[in-house]
């Protein structure tokens, strides 16, 4: 296991699952049977790939980070469906995130949530109107229309990342917070909870998709670390 000291880990991995046969032999020590069994039931081939490839790319983060652990890890989720890792994992906080044709990963000593989100373009008005709070539309009103699709999807990556980092994810009214993009970065502003949370758009190498994560405590430096696809070990 790599060293480390508390509140000093926060990484984030990518994998493009498009194209990829998952039910191949290199991919199975990074699957649970639970996963592979409840994959059968998603509609779609890219469904399938995206779900199988969220754990599989989860597996292959907490193998990088940490050299002796077992794999496939398990876990369990709270009431509202964000997992936490249990013992002798536990030390480590996780969430994922997939869309289009990748998946995402963040991993931390702390409470984390990512978000990725595939720009489909002609996001509607109600939608718009139904999601932004009236401070952040002061700001998508004031900035050319071309820039309101991108301007859109970083209000919803962070929007959610937050409350997967918090663990409620949509069960929290979004009227309850704002996304304030007047600084340097996006900070949230809440008159209920009180903790800390900063939050970074993450630079995607694919300009067609936006990514965030948002975390406990202060964010110094982050970075997506794209994975190659594993080796295949010969078998004589």
């Amino acid at each position: 296991m790599e060293n480390r000291q508390e509140g000093s880990i926060l990484r984030v991995f990518a994998m493009r699952v498009a194209g990829l046969e998952l039910s191949e032999d290199k991919w199975l020590p990074y699957l649970s049977k639970e996963r592979w069994e409840r994959s059968k039931k998603r509609a779609g081939e890219q469904e399938r790939r995206r779900y199988l490839g969220a754990e599989i790319l989860l597996n292959r983060s907490l193998e990088i980070l940490q050299d002796d652990i077992v794999l496939p890890v398990s876990y369990i989720r709270n009431q509202y469906g964000k997992p936490y890792l249990l013992p002798p994992n536990d030390h480590w906080y996780v969430n994922w995130s997939h869309s289009g044709e990748y998946v995402l990963c963040a991993v931390a000593d702390r409470e984390v949530g990512v978000d990725l989100q595939y720009m489909r373009p002609g996001v509607k008005e109600s939608v718009v109107n139904r999601v932004l709070q009236p401070k952040e539309m002061e700001v998508y009103k004031k900035i050319p229309p071309a820039k309101h699709q991108e301007c859109f999807y970083q209000y919803w990556v962070i929007k959610e990342s937050y409350l997967k980092a918090i663990g409620t994810g949509f069960h929290i009214a979004l009227s309850q917070f704002y996304i304030d993009m007047t600084g340097q970065y996006p900070r949230i502003r809440s008159g209920e909870d009180k903790r800390y949370y900063d939050c970074r758009l993450l630079a995607f190498k694919d300009a067609d998709y936006v990514a965030a994560i948002c975390c406990a405590g202060e964010i110094t430096e982050v970075r997506i670390e794209y994975l190659p696809l594993p080796e295949v070990t010969e078998q004589n």
